[in-house]
C-alpha cells in the first residue's frame, strides 16, 4: 500500500516538471547510472548528446524563469545549477555518502590495508564535501584519514569542521545537552590527536576541558577515556596518580581492562617487579575473556609481546606475536604486533622486516625496515647507504636516527662527531620525564659511548664507570638483555686491561642469555669475545693449549656463520684474520692458508682499513 502511494507520488510529480526540470532530471540518472555502471549505459547516450542537450536546457531556462521549488525538493537539481563539473562526476546522495564513511572508517579501525590508499581516499572526501557541504561525518573521516598520513593541518581543520558542522546542526529540545555532549567528545578527541603527534601541553589542556565537561554531565565513559589520554600525554605522574586511583575507577568492564593495559605499561617503564607487571595483564586478559572482547584481547596480547621484548625475552614475544597473528579477529593492534614482531626480527632474522612493513603497512614498521636498512647498511661499510636510511627514519624517529648517526660517525672513526651526537641524545634523556622508549634509548646511547670512549682514549677508569652507571640502570628496570649486554662490553674492557680470567668468568656467564634470545650479529660478537678470552688465559705452551685452541677454531666457524647472515663485512675479515693466526699456531697450514685465501678475496672485494678499532671493540 504504502510503496503505491509512494509511486503515485513520483507520479504526480513528474507530471508537474517543466521540460528543463525533466531533461535534468534524466541527464542527472544518466550519469548516476554511468558511474555505477559503465558497462551497461545506453549505447545512444555520449558526452555530446549530454552537451547538446545541456545549452538546450540553458536556452531554455532564459525563456522560462519560473522558480524551482519543485525540483529542488526532488534532489535533481544541483546547487551550482547545471555546472561543468556534473559532466565529470556524479553527485553524492546522502545514503551513499553514509555507506561510503561508515565503510572506510570501518576499513581504518579493523583493516587498515584493504581501506583506500590515502590519496584516492582524501579525493573522495573532497567530493563528498563538495556535493554534502553540512555532512559532518565525512569531516571526521577526513581527520581519520589525515591521522594515518600525520598529516596535522588537515587533521586540525578536519576535526573542526567536524564538530563545527555537528554542534551547529542539532535539532530537537535538548539543545544544550547535546551541545555540551559534543563539546565534551570535540576536547578528547583534539585531546587524541595532539597526543598522537606528541604535542603534550596541547593534549592535556584539551584533557582538563574534556574531564571538566564530562564531570558536569556525569560522564563516567568521558571521564575515563579522558583520563587514559591523559597518562599518556602527561607523564609518569598522572599515570602514577591513575595507578593510585585504579580501584575507585569506574567498574565498566571496558574501562577497567583498558585501564589495566595502561597500569601494566607504567610499571613496567617505572622499575616495577615483571611479576606485577604481568599480573596486571592477566587481570585485563580475565575481564577480556569474561565480556567477550575481541579487541581488548587482542590489545593485550600485543602489549605482552612488547613487555617481553623490552625486558629482553625475545622468543616469548615471538610466541605471543605468532599467537596475535594467528588469531582470526580484525582489529587494528594486529599492525601494532607486527611492529612487536618486528622487535624480534630485529635480534633474530632481520629479513622478516622488509615482509611486515610490506603485508602491514603502517609508521611503526616503516620505522623498523629503515632501521634495519640502515643498519644493514652500517655493518657492511655501505655509508651512504647508511647515511640515506637513517634520514628516512629521522622523519618518524628521530632520536633512534641520532643513535644510528653516532654510531656510523665510530664505525668511520670520526670519535668528536660520534661524541657529540651521543651527549645530544644523552641531553634529551635528562629532560624526559617518560617515554616508551626513554630507558632503552639512554642505555643504548651509555653504551656506545662506552665503546667510543674504549677505542679512542687511553683512560679506561671514565669507562668503566659509565658501563656500571648502565649495569645499574639496566637492572633497576628489569632489562635482562641490555644487562647482558653490559657485561659483555665490561669482560671486553677486562680482557684489553689485561684481566683474561675475570674476563672469561663474566663472558661465561653472560653468554647463555645472549644465545637464546640474541641476534644473529650480537650472538658473533659474543662468541668471539668469549673465544678471545679462552684464548687470553689458556696455558703458555703444551697440549692442553693446542686442545683450546682448536676448541677455539672451532667456535670461530659458528662466529663466521652468524656475521656472514648479517653481511658484517669488517667483523668477518676480522675473524678470518684471527683464526688464520690460530690455525698457524697449531701447525695446520692447510686451514692456515684457506683462512688467508678467504681473507685476500674478502679484502679484494671490499678493502678493509687495518685500524686498531676493531681489535679493541666488542
Amino acid at each position: 500500500m504504502y510503496f503505491g502511494l509512494y509511486l503515485r507520488r513520483i507520479l504526480l510529480n513528474l507530471e508537474k516538471l517543466t521540460f528543463v526540470q525533466t531533461v535534468a532530471l534524466y541527464k542527472t540518472f544518466c550519469l548516476y547510472y554511468q558511474k555505477g555502471r559503465p558497462g551497461l549505459m545506453m549505447r545512444s547516450l555520449s558526452k555530446e548528446k549530454l552537451n547538446n542537450m545541456e545549452g538546450v536546457g540553458i536556452s531554455a531556462t532564459n525563456e522560462d524563469p519560473r522558480p524551482l521549488e519543485l525540483s529542488i525538493k526532488m534532489n535533481i537539481v544541483d546547487r551550482n545549477k547545471f555546472s561543468s563539473s556534473l559532466l565529470e562526476e556524479g553527485q553524492w546522495s546522502r545514503k551513499q555518502a553514509e555507506l561510503f564513511t561508515a565503510q572506510q572508517a570501518n576499513l581504518l579501525q579493523i583493516n587498515e590495508k584493504k581501506a583506500l590508499p590515502p590519496p584516492q581516499l582524501q579525493k573522495m572526501i573532497m567530493q563528498i564535501i563538495n556535493d554534502l557541504p553540512d555532512y559532518s561525518d565525512i569531516h571526521f573521516l577526513s581527520f581519520l584519514n589525515c591521522l594515518r598520513m600525520k598529516e596535522f593541518c588537515g587533521a586540525q581543520d578536519s576535526l573542526y569542521n567536524c564538530f563545527d558542522r555537528t554542534v551547529f546542526s542539532l535539532p530537537g529540545n535538548n539543545i544544550c545537552t547535546d551541545r555540551n555532549k559534543h563539546f565534551r567528545y570535540a576536547a578528547l578527541n583534539r585531546a587524541a590527536m595532539h597526543t598522537h603527534f606528541g604535542h603534550k601541553e596541547l593534549a592535556m589542556e584539551s584533557v582538563r576541558e574534556s574531564v571538566s565537561r564530562a564531570q558536569e554531565a556525569g560522564d563516567s565513559a568521558c571521564v575515563g577515556a579522558a583520563g587514559a589520554w591523559g597518562a599518556l600525554a602527561g607523564g609518569r605522574a598522572p599515570r602514577a596518580a591513575l595507578l593510585a586511583h585504579a580501584p575507585r575507577s569506574p567498574r565498566a568492564p571496558r574501562l577497567l581492562a583498558s585501564a589495566a593495559q595502561l597500569l601494566a605499561q607504567h610499571a613496567a617503564l617505572n622499575a616495577a617487579k615483571p611479576a606485577d607487571v604481568f599480573q596486571i595483564i592477566t587481570r585485563g586478559d580475565t575481564i577480556n575473556y569474561l565480556h567477550s572482547m575481541t579487541d581488548l584481547t587482542v590489545a593485550g596480547l600485543a602489549n605482552t609481546a612488547a613487555l617481553w621484548a623490552l625486558y629482553g625475552f625475545t622468543e616469548m614475544a615471538s610466541v605471543n606475536c605468532q599467537l596475535l597473528l594467528n588469531l582470526n579477529a580484525k582489529c587494528s593492534v594486529v599492525s601494532e604486533a607486527a611492529g612487536a614482531l618486528g622487535v624480534a626480527a630485529w635480534r633474530g632474522a632481520g629479513g622478516l622486516c622488509a615482509a611486515l612493513a610490506a603485508h602491514f603497512p603502517c609508521p611503526a614498521t616503516a620505522a623498523l625496515a629503515a632501521r634495519v636498512c640502515a643498519h644493514r647498511a652500517l655493518l657492511a661499510g655501505k655509508w651512504e647507504e647508511a647515511d640515506e636510511g637513517i634520514r628516512q627514519l629521522a622523519s618518524s624517529d628521530r632520536w633512534e636516527s641520532q643513535l644510528l648517526k653516532a654510531e656510523m660517525y665510530f664505525l668511520k672513526g670520526d670519535a668528536m662527531e660520534a661524541l657529540d651526537s651521543l651527549q645530544d641524545v644523552l641531553d634529551f634523556c635528562k629532560t624526559e620525564d617518560d617515554s616508551y622508549h626513554f630507558i632503552s634509548l639512554r642505555l643504548k646511547a651509555m653504551v656506545l659511548m662506552s665503546q667510543v670512549q674504549q677505542c679512542f682514549s687511553s683512560v679506561q677508569s671514565a669507562n668503566i664507570m659509565l658501563l656500571n652507571e648502565a649495569l645499574a640502570l639496566a637492572k633497576k628496570y628489569h632489562l635482562h638483555y641490555w644487562a647482558t649486554t653490559v657485561e659483555m662490553h665490561i669482560a671486553n674492557v677486562q680482557l684489553n686491561m689485561g684481566c683474561s680470567k675475570n674476563a672469561l668468568v663474566l663472558a661465561r656467564k653472560a653468554l647463555p642469555f645472549i644465545m637464546a634470545h640474541g641476534s644473529a650479529y650480537d650472538l658473533g660478537r659474543a662468541m668471539l669475545l668469549y673465544t678471545k678470552c679462552r684464548i687470553a688465559s689458556a696455558p703458555i705452551s703444551g697440549e692442553s693449549r693446542t686442545n683450546v685452541l682448536q676448541s677455539c677454531c672451532e667456535a670461530l666457524e659458528l662466529v663466521k656463520k652468524n656475521f656472514t647472515k648479517v653481511g658484517a663485512h669488517s667483523r668477518l675479515v676480522q675473524t678470518l684474520y684471527l683464526q688464520a693466526h690460530l690455525y698457524n699456531d697449531i701447525g695446520n697450514q692447510s686451514a692456515r692458508n684457506q683462512c688467508a685465501w678467504l681473507y685476500r678475496q674478502l679484502d679484494q672485494q671490499n678493502p678493509v682499513e687495518a685500524t686498531k678499532m676493531l681489535l679493541v671493540m666488542y
